[in-house]
C-alpha cells in the first residue's frame, strides 16, 4: 500500500509540473487553459487518492490472541505490539503478525496417509522411537503449545515468519525429543506406563523451550505401535499371568475348603468329647431305666437275665 501511495504522489507531482510548465494547445489553436485545469484536477485527484492510501497505511487492527512485530521499509524492527483493537503506525511501517493462541502439532500415520486420527491433516508422519531394550516402535503424538507474546520479536529476528518458526523449530524439536525420551523406558514400560512417558516428554520439551518463548500446554501419546512379534509376546505373557492368577485362586479356594473341613471336624470332635464327658454312671443308669420304661409302656416284654448288660426285645 505504501508503494502504491508513493507512486500516486509521483504521478500527481508530474501532473502539476505539466500543468504549470507546458503550454497545451486548445482545440481552436490558442493556449488551452481548459486543458491545464483538467490536468490540475486530475493531479489533485491522484494526490487525494495517495493521501487516502497513506491514511489506510497508518492504521491496522489487532485481534485478541495476536502479537505484531513492527518493521520499517528498510527491514529494521521499530517495535512490537500486543494490544488489541485499532492501532496507529507510520505509513512506512509494516506489521508481521504472530498467533499467540493455543496451537497444535500432530505426527501420526505414514507419510502417505497424512491423517491426524481425527479427520484432519497431520504435520508429519509417525515418529519411530527405540526403547531401552532396543525395540523400535512407531508413535503417534499430539502437542499443544503457545507462543509467549514477549518473545515474538526474537522469534521474528531468527525465523522471519511464524510458519518458518513452526516448521524449522517446533516440529523439529518435537520429533527430536520424542525419539530421545523412550530410550529411558523398557519395552513393557513403554506399553504399560504411557502416562509416565507423556510426562517425561512434557518435561523434556519444557526444559528445552524454557528460554525460547514457547509454552507447552499438553502432550498426548495417541498410539504406540511396537512390532507384531512384541505384541504377540506381550499378549502371551498376559495370558500366562492370567493363568497363574487363576491357578493361585483355585489353590487358595482349596486351602480354604480344607481349613473349613478341619475346623468342622475339630468342632465335631470337641462336641463328642463334651458329650462323652457328660455321660456319667448315674446318667447312663437313668437312661437305661427310661428305655425299659418306654419299651414296657409299648406292651413289650423285656427279659433281663442276671448279669446281662444288653437288652433282648421279645414281642408280645
Amino acid at each position: 500500500m505504501l508503494v502504491i501511495a508513493v507512486m500516486l504522489v509521483v504521478v500527481a507531482i508530474i501532473g502539476f509540473v505539466i500543468a504549470a510548465v507546458l503550454k497545451l494547445p486548445s482545440v481552436d489553436g490558442t493556449t488551452g487553459g481548459t486543458q491545464k485545469r483538467t490536468v490540475r484536477w486530475v493531479s489533485a485527484g491522484v494526490l487525494t487518492l495517495a493521501v487516502v492510501f497513506f491514511a489506510f497505511g497508518s492504521f491496522y487492527t489487532q485481534d485478541a490472541g495476536e502479537a505484531n512485530v513492527l518493521k520499517d521499509v528498510t527491514g529494521n524492527i521499530v517495535g512490537q505490539n500486543n494490544s488489541t483493537g485499532l492501532q496507529v503506525k507510520a505509513p512506512w511501517v509494516n506489521t508481521v503478525t504472530f498467533n499467540i493462541r493455543n496451537q497444535q502439532v500432530i505426527f501420526a500415520g505414514t507419510a502417505s496417509e497424512g491423517s491426524d486420527n481425527s479427520g484432519g491433516v497431520s504435520n508429519g508422519p509417525q515418529i519411530t522411537v527405540q526403547d531401552q531394550d532396543g525395540v523400535s516402535s512407531n508413535v503417534d503424538i499430539a502437542l499443544r503449545y503457545s507462543i509467549r507474546p514477549d518473545a515474538v520479536t526474537d522469534i521474528y529476528k531468527e525465523f522471519l515468519s511464524e510458519d518458518n518458526f513452526k516448521k524449522s523449530f517446533i516440529e523439529q524439536d518435537v520429533r527430536s525429543v520424542v525419539r530421545l525420551v523412550p530410550n529411558g523406558f523398557s519395552t513393557i514400560d513403554l506399553l504399560t506406563k504411557r502416562g509416565d512417558v507423556e510426562a517425561a516428554i512434557l518435561d523434556a520439551l519444557e526444559n528445552r523451550w524454557e528460554d525460547d518463548g514457547v509454552i507447552v500446554d499438553s502432550i498426548s501419546l495417541q498410539e504406540i505401535r511396537p512390532p507384531a512379534a512384541v505384541v504377540e509376546s506381550y499378549a502371551d505373557a498376559q495370558q500366562a499371568q492370567i493363568n497363574v492368577t487363576k491357578e493361585q485362586a483355585n489353590l487358595d479356594a482349596a486351602q480354604v475348603s480344607a481349613q473349613q473341613k478341619v475346623v468342622q471336624a475339630q468342632a465335631e470332635a470337641d462336641a463328642n468329647a463334651i458329650l462323652n464327658g457328660s455321660l456319667t454312671e448315674n446318667i447312663l443308669s437313668q437312661r437305661y431305666l427310661d428305655t425299659l420304661g418306654k419299651l414296657a409302656a409299648e406292651g413289650n416284654l423285656v427279659v433281663v437275665p442276671d448279669g446281662f448288660n444288653g437288652l433282648v426285645n421279645v414281642s408280645k
